[in-house]
Formats: C-alpha cells, sequence, structure tokens
C-alpha cells in the first residue's frame, strides 16, 4: 500500500507535464497572421462560461438549449462590422486527447478580452471574421 501511495502522485504529476499549449501565431498553419486586426463579418456573442476568467466569442444566435448546464450566459451581443484585435492564436495539446482545441485570443474595441474557439484537432471552421461562402469544415496542418 506503501508502494502505491508514492506512484499515484508520481504518475499524476507526470500526465500532467503531458499537455500544453503550442503558439500558432507565427506558424502559418492558419488563414490568419498575428497580430491582425479583423472586421466581424456577423453578429456574434460574448458570453461567460462558469468561473472562466475570459469570455468566450461565438456566433449569434445560437443554440442555448445547453447553456444552463454549462453555465453560459450571454454578456452581449457584438454587431457585424465591429473591428476587433487578434494577438494569439494556440492550439492546446494533451497525452489524452492528442491535438486539442484551436483558440483565437484578442480584444474587442471596448477593451474586453476573448477566446474564439476556432476548431479542433485539425479542423477548423469559418471565423466570424471571415467572409461567407467557405466550407464548415477546413482541414489545417498546424505542426507548431
Amino acid at each position: 500500500m506503501r508502494l502505491l501511495a508514492g506512484v499515484v502522485p508520481a504518475a499524476t504529476l507526470w500526465l500532467a507535464g503531458c499537455q500544453g499549449t503550442d503558439d500558432l501565431s507565427r506558424t502559418g498553419c492558419l488563414p490568419l497572421r498575428v497580430p491582425a486586426t479583423v472586421v466581424l463579418q456577423r453578429e456574434t456573442g460574448l458570453y461567460r462560461i462558469g468561473d472562466a476568467e475570459v469570455p468566450v466569442l461565438t456566433d449569434h444566435p445560437r443554440d442555448t438549449r445547453n447553456d444552463a448546464s454549462q453555465r453560459r450566459s450571454l454578456l452581449r451581443t457584438v454587431p457585424p462590422g465591429t473591428r476587433v484585435t487578434i494577438d494569439r492564436l494556440t492550439q492546446r495539446w494533451g497525452f489524452d486527447a492528442g491535438k486539442g482545441r484551436i483558440s483565437a485570443f484578442g480584444t474587442l474595441p471596448s477593451g474586453e478580452r476573448f477566446e474564439y474557439g476556432w476548431g479542433t484537432g485539425s479542423v477548423i471552421g469559418p471565423a466570424p471574421w471571415e467572409g461567407p461562402g467557405l466550407p464548415k469544415r477546413r482541414t489545417v496542418k498546424c505542426d507548431a
């Protein structure tokens, strides 16, 4: 039993070290180089999710059926034509899941920070600052 008491914390620390975030800002694997000022092409919403420090920018209107269980609440809408600054592009990765969420981090004209979940793994969708007519899913190859 004592052996397990030492092994479990060590394994936990080892697995925690098997996750991280890659900076994709200058890799050229996404159709945006940052820092950049972009103009929203469609209405979006700024949402608070649980206790997250940074609100999430997402398409609006959207299906809100699961918002209560995710503790998601609309802070405000952001109209098309709004200029936003994107200053960082990242991808989370982990031992158990591989390549994870691709995010764009930026600032609204009011100074509010946000995260936009652009995709997962090697697939992104059309960002709200991209024009119409893009496919719902595009494959990207990001090897940071």
